[in-house]
């Protein structure tokens, strides 16, 4: 063979190939990003019926930078076959592949400008081209410029012939449609009576205003046969708004920002205690009671005779409690109790009649061994779970059936949605023109469903769960879908689904999924959400009416646990945050007042411990108080006080000291029952004990000291008993003589000087300033004249 021939074979295989290539549809995206061009499809006859006519409407948007001078739109049909279940969801055989139509003709757009769009219409009779087969087809409506595709939409046209489905089973549906939205409120509330409610912000008000999400899943819902799954968080909110609330200003509630007092300052701890932590002065009023009133009552309205499945009070996260369980992190299966039995209550409140409270939906469907053992110990007889969670333990030809029994449980039903449909349901169906293609592409894979096996008994059945917070426009997809598909199915509760006998083969656990895994709340956050539930516990016990704390705030801590936290670990730490500091601020308000130091003289004594209750209910707690060195200084045992409202206590330790010094003692606030409330408060008592030998020389000084008293006082009292006999011996002041003045001696002043030898000189008169005792008649206390002051013995 010459060298140059197999060289020219080559180079001719890759021509045709490059050929080949250039004659397949280009993929949609490629196109797009190339050439800035995007097809959209607005509206289309969802479903094509021998004898019917096909409309599809739509628009040419060009996103790039040219302008197109000129392009054609037209209609792409693979009419030779309908597409098996696999080809619905697989790229490649969804791109059509078939013959552009001549009949309806192409669409001519002209000087399509960048950021400017061109609408388009098709409108053609279904029989001439030629389906014979009932399915799905796949269809293309394209945009062609220069003879080559620039942009493309593609999607799905189901077809029904002539003779209909008149043999095949009409397939049942059973679908959930939730009313779920993130948590709104805390457990903070005024101060008043009432408890008014105050919420973090007011979103709900505008979601269940006309055009809100809420209020537009409960017009879409009206007349569906669906399942209603409600969080009963949801309508407590909705009543506590319609009876009055108020709303946290904006920034308030951050944690990261401490509330002022009024003067503009940062409170100390004290000043915390002394106020009130929710006020008229710093909240909002609440603009969406009526809102919310009418919503209710649209609901209940709507929902008629329906079925309504409770989920537990603010939807908490089951697989995370479970895992939380399984890896000995927390025990949170008292708050799934709760949750319960509060759902109960708000239920039967709003509708007043039975609702099920026996289903578990964990996140995402996703299921394992802990999981399922959690849902059951609950009290659930029926799980929601996702068919990539619990696949068939062999591999199909047909879609499996909805009803499973749960693996490694001796009882409940598992409900098992399919993957495939469950991808679909997660598409934007806001983005423009998506509605469309999500709402063609499930038809197709229902009536595909359908078609499998159409003489089966059972009829097929298939579960459709919608994301929990689904919006109004997949809401509105879904309802056009169950409209359009009543020729081969209809709707069944869940309840008549899980009635049906488990088929065989049996499905099995597969691995829990790591992106479902990665979006749980962390382990700290857990364990520090079981640590505020205990403190709420704890705090609780002290009260006198535990329900003015216990009735806002359990409901808080129920919504940490809540499914809305997946995904955003930075609203549910806010979130935490924020009902930590609601609860920090009422337990503030009850304390010990602080003190730097005691001081105990003697041996016994009392230490006074002052507590401070400036909550509006009294508090009844125990004084505990331990030493540092008991062996220096003991103290009594604790002792249980009650404080009344907005008042303060003060509470005497008695204690024991057996040497001198410094002590370090703790005192802390503790519940009737002995869990501590606080930590405690240290401070030095000084003890100043005096041992046996200084008590004997203090007491022999004080014996002395009487003594040299007595003797001092008997004295006295003697010179005093002396005094009168120096006026007389009957006693009475010789005072009858009148009054010289001349008559004054001066050797008077020389009995009063000094004399030395022995004996003494005889004593002067007590009075001898004035020589005698003063006369009464004499107001300035002079002696009468020639009146004398000695006598002789």
């Amino acid at each position: 063979m010459p060298r140059g021939r197999p060289a020219a074979i080559l180079i001719l295989i890759l021509a045709l190939a490059a050929g080949l290539l250039s004659m397949m549809p280009p993929n949609i995206a490629r196109a797009a990003d190339g050439d800035g061009i995007q097809v959209l499809i607005t509206r289309m006859t969802p479903v094509a019926k021998a004898g019917g006519t096909i409309t599809i409407e739509g628009q040419v948007l060009n996103s790039g930078t040219k302008t197109i001078d000129s392009a054609e739109v037209a209609v792409r049909l693979r009419t030779s076959e309908p597409l098996f279940r696999s080809g619905i969801s697989s790229a490649e055989d969804a791109q059509s592949g078939g013959t552009l139509l001549r009949d309806p003709k192409p669409v001519t757009l002209r000087n399509l400008a960048p950021g400017t769009a061109q609408p388009w219409t098709f409108t053609f009779r279904a029989d001439p081209l030629g389906l014979v087969e009932a399915g799905a087809y796949p269809l293309a409506i394209e945009a062609r410029a220069g003879g080559k595709t620039i942009g493309a939409a593609r999607t799905f046209l189901p077809w029904i012939p002539k003779n209909g489905l008149k043999d095949v089973k009409s397939m049942r549906i059973g679908m959930v449609w939730p009313l779920v939205d993130r948590p709104h409120r805390d457990g903070t509330t005024l101060g008043d009576e009432a408890q008014t409610p105050v919420f973090r912000d007011d979103d709900l008000a505008a979601l269940f205003a006309p055009g809100g999400r809420l209020y537009d899943l409960v017009n879409i819902g009206t007349g569906m046969k669906v399942d209603w799954v409600v969080d009963p968080e949801l309508l407590d909110s909705a009543t506590r708004m319609a009876g009055g609330y108020r709303v946290a200003p904006p920034g308030s509630l951050d944690p990261d920002k401490p509330k002022k007092s009024r003067d503009g300052k940062t409170p100390s701890d004290e000043d915390t205690a002394k106020a009130t932590p929710n006020q008229i002065e710093n909240t909002l009023a609440g603009g969406g009671g009526q809102v919310a009133a009418g919503w209710l009552d649209r609901l209940k309205t709507g929902i008629g005779a329906q079925p309504v499945i409770a989920l537990p009070y603010a939807d908490p996260d089951l697989a995370a409690v479970a895992h939380a369980l399984d890896a000995g992190k927390a025990d949170l299966r008292p708050q799934l109790s709760e949750a319960q039995a509060e759902a109960a209550t708000v239920m039967q409140r709003t509708f007043a009649r039975p609702v099920r409270n026996d289903v578990a939906w964990p996140t995402g469907g996703a299921l394992d061994p802990s999981i399922v053992d959690l849902a059951i110990g609950n009290g659930a007889s029926t799980v929601l779970t996702s068919g990539a969670s619990l696949p068939p333990t062999k591999e199909l030809n047909v879609t499996p059936l909805v009803t499973a029994a749960l693996p490694g449980a001796d009882k409940g039903t598992a409900l098992v949605t399919d993957p495939d449909i469950d991808k679909t349901l997660t598409a934007d169906t806001r983005a423009p023109g998506q509605s469309v293609l999500t709402t063609q592409q499930l038809l197709a894979e229902l009536l595909t469903i359908a078609l499998q096996e159409p003489t089966l008994k059972p009829a097929r059945s298939l579960l459709i769960a919608p994301p929990r917070t689904m919006d109004a426009s997949l809401a509105g997809v879904l309802k056009d879908v169950m409209n359009a598909s009543v020729d081969w199915t209809h709707g069944a509760t869940l309840a008549e689904l899980a009635a049906e006998p488990a088929p065989l083969p049996a499905r099995k656990l597969a691995g829990y999924p790591k992106d479902v895994r990665a979006s749980e709340p962390s382990e700290q956050y857990i364990a520090e959400t079981d640590n505020l539930v205990r403190s709420m516990q704890t705090f609780a016990s002290i009260l006198t009416r535990p329900e003015r704390v216990t009735g806002p705030f359990n409901p808080a801590l129920l919504r940490l646990l809540s499914t809305q936290w997946r995904g955003d670990p930075r609203g549910a730490d806010r979130y935490r945050l924020g009902v930590t500091r609601g609860l920090r601020e009422l337990e503030s308000l009850v304390y010990i007042i602080r003190r730097t130091g005691v001081t105990l003289s003697g041996e016994e004594g009392n230490i006074p411990v002052t507590v401070v209750n400036n909550l509006q209910q009294p508090v009844t707690v125990r004084i505990a108080a331990v030493s540092h060195q008991p062996n220096r200084l003991k103290l009594g045992d604790a002792t249980t006080v009650t404080v009344p409202d907005g008042r303060r206590r003060e509470v005497p330790i008695s204690a024991k000291s057996a040497a001198n010094g410094k002590v370090m003692v703790d005192v802390q606030l503790l519940t009737p029952d002995g869990r501590a409330v606080k930590t405690p408060e240290s401070f030095f008592v000084n003890t100043t004990t005096i041992d046996a030998l200084t008590r004997w020389i203090i007491g022999g000084l004080a014996f002395l000291l009487a003594v040299f008293s007595l003797r001092a006082f008997l004295r006295k009292r003697r010179e005093a008993a002396l005094a009168p006999d120096t006026n007389g011996e009957d006693g009475e002041d010789r005072d009858d003589a009148p009054s010289d003045p001349d008559s004054f001696d001066d050797t008077e002043n020389d009995r009063n000087e000094p004399t030395s030898g022995w004996p003494p000189p005889h004593p002067v008169a007590p009075h001898a300033g004035g020589n005698g005792p003063p006369d009464p008649a004499d107001p300035r206390g002079h002696t009468p004249s020639r009146s004398t002051t000695d006598r002789p013995e």
